[in-house]
């Protein structure tokens, strides 16, 4: 009989290496109770029923198999089968679920990542992250999610969530994002500075001081250039006006030298930004530009850095230091204007805050229109009336008064007509009719933990924090750096009320990297440096060692997230980000502004 099984079960081999499936079929099926052959011949009876474009007649053939034959020694090949024929077939989660028992029980996951890859790397993205939500077991399922989610644009891109599937999974995130970047490195390395000089002659010195700004960024830039070759980093920095106009730009980059630039820092403006963003993408060169906090200016090209936080990061980071110093109270209380920038911002802050488990009660836009009315709301009161006895008890309490007055005849002559009318009449020592009182915030003293005021705006600001200083209570207030250059505001307010504020621009000027670079830049140039001389330094003294310690592609080391310390700025730090994370948050301690979360990015 097993001879007879033999010569039946190749026929049926012969006939399914020439396609023959129906006949194939036949004959396997005629051999699926075989005492030898059942297992393969059911097997093969699933497979022609798979090429014949029947996989729901495959797959419950594959299914009674492994119910029939659990232990059979090619089980391995029914699961890929089954995992194969899912997915060609659209049923994607319920091939994933095959798939991960390759590496789950048969070790192999490579087959699985085979099958991931092909299958489902076509689809959008928003569907892949709906199948890793429904099925997050799968390893290559969530490399592919966070790639994928880090080539979306910047501000959609979620690089916390990315970070935790590379924990989760212990991945490299440098490996997965960067693995065809070459290592490219140099003597010396070459810089594009595409910016708008403006410049035509000495003649018009009107235009000169106008584009101070950018002046003196580049002699920071030119500064750094000495000082990197005197440290053996040398880089070659070439300039180029873009003056403003997308069309000058193109033309620019028409330059077959700008092929050969390792690095482009700049432009500043929109429409340069546009087509240099195409040309980096395109030649994988990388840039960066020095001002912006707008993640925009990135879109969705990964060679595009921001040598400043984003607004998004901002809104981020200043959240995460507000949860440490809330934890005994989570009520919160956000102002945002309705520029891109502050309600950005303040939709990250919101986001983050409620993630650590903060209750955000007040989430209002601020409008000339409104504003007033917002801040009322705030210190807006009431009165309770009380009688003598709670006089006397509130009257002992700390910080509570109590006050009294006369009684107006209209209020008696309400209070006989109805006895429930609630007021508690008292007399005084001439027996008039008298009322004691209190005064008492609307929203009650320490109900809220802390306030965001995503504002620049000077009045806003200062209004916000005299209402703040008016209650009198324990509610923290967070802000914006630039606060500091406000006229109307009194730092002295500032800390009294200890008022924290996000300032990626701090300069620490009592920093001895402070005071040595001021005396090069006044010999150098006989003028006292700006913040954007500062600014220009930094920039190309940070990316030139970067250059010469990682290559032409530094974003492989940039990825590690070691934190890098500035020598006028607080320092810098990227990690698998392409905008720089630290921000510094700052807070007047007896007259002295200092940072407050160093311990949170030093290393």
């Amino acid at each position: 009989m097993a001879q007879s099984d033999q010569s039946e079960y190749l026929e049926a081999k012969r006939l399914f290496g020439e396609k023959r499936y129906t006949s194939a079929k036949g004959a396997f099926g005629a051999l699926k109770d075989s005492e030898v052959f059942g297992a393969y011949a059911q097997f093969y009876y699933g497979l022609c029923a798979y090429h014949q474009g029947n996989f729901q007649q495959a797959e419950t053939s594959w299914e009674q198999l492994l119910q029939k034959h659990p232990k059979w020694e090619q089980k391995m090949e029914v699961v890929f089968w089954l995992a194969y024929g899912n997915m060609s077939s659209g049923e994607y989660l319920r091939g994933l679920r095959f798939a991960s028992l390759l590496s789950e029980e048969f070790m192999d996951a490579e087959r699985e990542k085979v099958l991931v890859q092909q299958f489902l790397s076509p689809l959008a993205f928003e569907e892949l992250k709906a199948l890793h939500d429904q099925f997050p077991k799968s390893r290559p399922l969530a490399e592919l999610v966070a790639v994928r989610m880090a080539g979306l644009p910047f501000e959609e891109r979620d690089m916390a969530y990315i970070q935790y599937l590379a924990t989760r999974w212990n991945f490299e995130l440098n490996d997965l994002l960067m693995s065809d970047l070459p290592l490219v490195k140099k003597d010396t390395y070459n810089i594009a500075v595409l910016l708008p000089f403006l410049f035509e002659s000495l003649d018009d010195t009107r235009v000169i001081s106008q584009n101070r700004l950018v002046m003196d960024m580049y002699q920071g830039m030119t500064l750094a250039e000495e000082e990197l070759a005197a440290n053996g980093f040398p880089v070659s920095l070439y300039p180029y006006d873009t003056k403003r106009k997308k069309q000058v730009t193109s033309e620019i980059l028409e330059n077959e030298s700008l092929k050969a630039a390792d690095l482009i820092i700049g432009p500043l403006y929109s429409g340069p930004n546009e087509v240099v963003n195409i040309f980096s993408d395109t030649n994988k060169i990388n840039t960066i530009n020095p001002l912006s906090s707008n993640g925009e200016v990135i879109g969705d090209n990964p060679f595009s850095f921001l040598f400043k936080p984003s607004y998004q990061t901002l809104g981020r980071k200043l959240a995460e230091f507000a949860a440490t110093e809330n934890e005994d109270n989570k009520n919160v209380m956000i102002f945002y204007e309705g520029s891109a920038r502050d309600s950005t911002l303040a939709g990250e802050y919101r986001k983050t805050i409620e993630e650590k488990g903060f209750k955000v009660l007040f989430f209002r836009e601020i409008t000339k229109e409104n504003s007033r009315g917002l801040l009322d709301t705030l210190v807006a009161k009431y009165t309770d009336y009380l009688t003598k006895s709670e006089a006397d008890s509130v009257s002992e309490l700390p910080g509570r008064f109590v006050k009294d007055r006369r009684i107006r005849q209209e209020e008696l002559e309400k209070k006989w007509a109805n006895d429930e009318y609630d007021l508690p009449v008292s007399y005084d020592d001439d027996n008039n009719p008298i009322v004691y009182y209190q005064e008492l915030f609307t929203i009650k003293p320490d109900s809220i933990g802390h306030i965001l005021a995503a504002t620049r705006s000077n009045l806003f600001a200062n209004n916000l924090i005299s209402a703040v200083e008016t209650r009198g209570d324990s509610i923290k207030l967070y802000g914006y750096g630039d606060w500091l250059d406000f006229t109307m505001l009194s730092f002295q307010q500032l800390d009294r009320l200890k008022v924290a504020m996000g300032h990626p621009d701090y300069v620490d000027d009592e920093r001895y990297g402070h005071e040595q670079l001021r005396e090069k830049f006044i010999k150098k140039f006989k003028t006292n440096p700006s913040l954007n001389h500062f600014r220009g330094y930094e920039l190309v003294w940070y990316t030139g060692q970067m250059l010469h310690t990682y290559g032409k592609y530094f974003q492989k080391g940039l990825s590690e997230g070691r934190f890098n310390a500035g020598r006028v700025f607080e320092g810098f730090k990227y990690g698998v980000h392409n905008d720089n994370q630290i921000v510094p948050v700052v807070r007047f301690n007896n007259a002295k502004l200092e940072v407050v979360n160093r311990d949170t990015y030093e290393d």
